[in-house]
């Protein structure tokens, strides 16, 4: 199987699951348009194909339709996935997982797919393909509400939040952070002959913006003398970048001074 994408002045505009014998997986294909349609970021729908590929080689190999996908079938799926080498160098630090046909799909990565498979099947049952329940089936988790390292909104007890869990899930490693030093800050700023470069890393650094919010700027958004910026959800960049936060945020980054004189 492989995943194709069309892409319009270098903005993915369609995603499709095809077979090797060159035929779509409508299902898949319906489930990705309907990513794009809804207002999904396009890298998104691109790694929702990519994951679902994975998911239906599996099911190819155990000669199970998706239509008959149940819980116990996802057990066997999460053993599959935990057990399937990969290809290509680790792309995290610390320890990697090897079995004797070479380096095992990491923990994180194993959630992300099952993960993708509870949006599809949630679509799938909206879209009247599939019946019942999700198979990847989630409770509410009462022992994480208990966390106390665990991130609470804003809000705090008022949030309509309540934490979730899947049934079938993988136990993924405790990551501590890996902050930077004072000096390697230092040295990366003082590294920067371009101004743009240097703005980019600073409105990251001081104001807490995230990568894509920052590529999504543009100089109708800086308020040069309040020293304020305005952050706006665009589906316009060029290369297809979007911010994750899905209404318009107004972001004061008093300590942006170095670049805004």
């Amino acid at each position: 199987m492989r995943v194709d994408t069309v892409k319009t002045n270098g903005i993915v505009t369609s995603v499709a699951l095809v077979r090797s014998d060159g035929e779509q997986v409508s299902s898949v294909t319906r489930f990705l348009r309907y990513v794009l349609d809804s207002g999904g970021s396009p890298n998104t729908a691109v790694a929702y194909g990519y994951d679902l590929r994975i998911v239906f080689e599996f099911f190819a190999e155990a000669e199970v339709d998706w239509r008959e996908f149940r819980p116990a079938v996802g057990l066997e799926l999460l053993g599959w996935l935990r057990r399937r080498p990969v290809r290509g160098p680790a792309q995290q630090l610390g320890r990697v997982a090897v079995g004797p046909t070479g380096r095992l799909m990491a923990p994180a990565s194993v959630a992300r797919i099952l993960a993708a498979v509870s949006s599809f099947y949630d679509w799938a049952i909206i879209a009247e393909l599939g019946e019942g329940e999700n198979p990847m089936r989630r409770r509410r988790d009462l022992g994480l509400a208990m966390v106390a390292e665990r991130h609470r909104p804003f809000t705090g007890n008022a949030s309509r939040q309540v934490p979730v869990s899947r049934e079938i899930r993988v136990r993924l490693p405790r990551r501590l952070p890996r902050p930077l030093s004072e000096s390697d800050v230092s040295a990366l700023l003082g590294s920067m002959t371009c101004l743009r470069d240097l703005s980019t890393v600073l409105l990251m650094l001081d104001g807490g913006l995230r990568p894509g919010e920052v590529l999504g700027l543009q100089l109708g958004d800086i308020g040069y003398g309040r020293r304020r910026v305005t952050i706006r959800k665009r589906d316009d960049h060029p290369r297809g970048v979007r911010a994750n936060r899905g209404r318009s945020v107004l972001s004061i980054c008093s300590s942006l001074g170095r670049w805004m004189q």
